[in-house]
This record gives C-alpha cells, structure tokens and sequence, in this order.
C-alpha cells in the first residue's frame, strides 16, 4: 500500500506505515531464547514440586 499525497496528516502517514508492516510476512517475532518458566510461590509448593523428581 502506497501513501496518499501528502495532504495527509504525519502522524496518519507514520501510523498506516506502521500498521502495513504489522500486516506484512515482514513482520515476524524475534525469538529470545528465554522462556517462561512458571514456579512455585510459597516454600511448600516447591517441596513438594521438587519431591516428583
């Protein structure tokens, strides 16, 4: 999608050019190589949790 002329508001013109590339393959997530990793709150959960293994 091109841009309009340029009788279009910048802050418009930013946005639909952001919003393209939100729809677009080119748009992809990085993968961090970190994980969520949900745990235990309290001290007997993880007694318990770590009594399985």
């Amino acid at each position: 999608m091109t841009v309009p002329d340029t009788s279009e508001r910048p802050d418009l013109t930013g946005w639909r050019r952001r919003q393209q590339l939100r729809r677009s393959s080119a748009a992809q997530p990085i993968p961090s190589g970190k994980s969520y990793r949900r745990k235990p709150k309290h001290a007997q959960a993880r007694e318990v949790r770590d009594a399985h293994r």
